[in-house]
């Protein structure tokens, strides 16, 4: 796999321009709060309430920046799409080989359509540290001391849990896929009869980035769970009551995101969830301060 050096040009280009940004924010809003005299270790947001439409205003510039990251990412991953592409296909090419399968496009825009839609998918992966930045931003100014320095421990578990529900994604998909292949395959002795299968490349590769990517989305939720079980919003008790409610749920969210109608690759994607879930039970049970039984502050 050769990459020239005009793409790693724009690579090095798309995360210094991520970095940048970033680091301009930060310096912008560390400035912004020392000249309003706020100082972080006393208490949210300088101890001055925010209005809704503030709290709107402060939304939208979060979400919009996280949005140019996410453009950003995907011009990245727009400029390597013939590596990603090769990527996506190494798990199962020795299985195209056996059965003769090409990648099969069924219409002049279906290239374009499927670059734009991988790019998206890929360019989501590449964003998600600026993404995860807005996100702690916006909720940055409301945490206390000692609820700051725990979100800080998490960021570092929520970087490896994002390449752990890519990796698992990536590693799953192809193995379910060929499953599929083979039992559904029937074994015919006339050499004259050949089976073709066509609509390979947008029901496989748009969805091993799809799912990879929401995979690496939804592996957040352990922490996520733990981090609001730290402030005193969810208790592991709360969290076992509605097991049942999270299970069907989970399930739902499989059935959307896998692209088949069969009950098998739905399960496979839905277990890891589960595990997450009562993961996030037991993290919640650890971190949750003692005596609080509902919301913050009770």
């Amino acid at each position: 796999m050769q990459v020239r050096l005009w793409q790693w040009g724009i690579l090095g280009a798309g995360v210094t321009v991520l970095l940048l940004t970033t680091i301009l924010i930060a310096y912008k809003r560390k400035k912004a709060g020392t000249e309003k005299g706020n100082v972080l270790e006393e208490g949210p947001p300088g101890d001055r309430e925010m209005s809704f439409w503030e709290h709107l205003a402060e939304l939208r510039s979060r979400l919009l920046w996280a949005i140019f990251f996410w453009a950003v990412g995907s011009v990245v991953a727009w400029s390597y799409y013939d590596e990603i592409f090769r990527l996506l296909v190494v798990p199962i090419e020795p299985a195209l080989r056996k059965y003769e399968i090409p990648v099969t496009l069924q219409s002049i825009f279906e290239p374009l359509m499927l670059k734009l839609q991988i790019s998206v998918a890929a360019g989501l992966v590449i964003a998600f540290p600026g993404i995860l930045y807005e996100v702690m931003a916006f909720i940055w100014p409301a945490l206390y001391p000692h609820e700051k320095r725990f979100a800080l421990k998490l960021i570092p578990a929520s970087l490896l849990l994002f390449g752990a529900g890519i990796f698992l994604a990536y590693k799953l998909i192809p193995v379910m896929a060929l499953f599929m292949l083979q039992i559904g395959l029937p074994r015919m002795d006339n050499p004259g009869v050949k089976i073709q299968v066509l609509n390979f490349a947008r029901q496989y590769l748009w969805s091993v980035a799809k799912i990879a990517a929401a995979c690496g989305l939804v592996f957040q939720m352990p922490l996520v769970m733990m981090f609001l079980g730290k402030l005193g919003i969810v208790t592991a008790k709360g969290l076992l009551r509605y097991w049942r409610h999270a299970i069907v749920a989970i399930f739902t969210l499989s059935a959307i995101i896998t692209p088949t109608i069969d009950p098998i690759n739905m399960t496979l994607l839905a277990g890891p969830i589960v595990a997450l879930y009562f993961l996030s039970v037991l993290l919640v049970y650890i971190t949750q301060p003692g005596g609080r039984e509902g919301v913050r502050g009770s």
